[in-house]
């Protein structure tokens, strides 16, 4: 019976990878400027990797470099996060909606769907979220308004 290949653990990938980064080095015709993007491509890591497994071969990059390099890395993150968070939502929000309704309520007994449509909250089928908050909002108010009338 043939067992599952063990992967090299983290330190000797860490330590194969400087070994074949100090040999790349010395046939890299590039600017320093584009080193750790190349490094990065090559070697299948993130540019923070990069940029570390670099310096410890003894690349030096000016401190703007590196400020520059890990505040882009922080904003590609936060912004997949972002990204990440809203395709939540949208699913979510369009969870219990169809081509009529923007929100099923629930169903009769005799299975037809009830609820608001995308009509009255004046939208397209599968809007945005936030055209879908906004919508809501001006509803919620519109009835609210009509409550308080005399």
């Amino acid at each position: 019976m043939e067992g599952k290949k063990s992967k090299a653990s983290k330190t000797k990938r860490k330590e194969n990878r400087l070994q074949k980064a100090r040999q790349w080095i010395t046939t890299y015709n590039g600017t320093l400027k584009h080193m750790a993007k190349h490094y990065k491509k090559g070697f299948n890591v993130d540019i923070i990797t990069a940029v570390r497994d670099l310096q410890e071969i003894g690349v030096e990059f000016p401190q703007g470099y590196l400020d520059a390099v890990k505040q882009s890395e922080e904003e590609r993150i936060y912004q997949k996060h972002l990204a990440k968070e809203k395709k939540a939502q949208q699913d979510f929000l369009h969870e219990d909606s169809d081509d009529v309704f923007a929100f099923i309520a629930g169903y009769t007994g005799g299975g037809v769907p009830y609820g608001i449509t995308w009509e009255e909250l004046g939208l397209e089928p599968y809007a945005s979220y936030d055209e879908l908050m906004e919508a809501y909002d001006r509803l919620y108010r519109q009835r609210a308004d009509g409550l308080f009338e005399d």
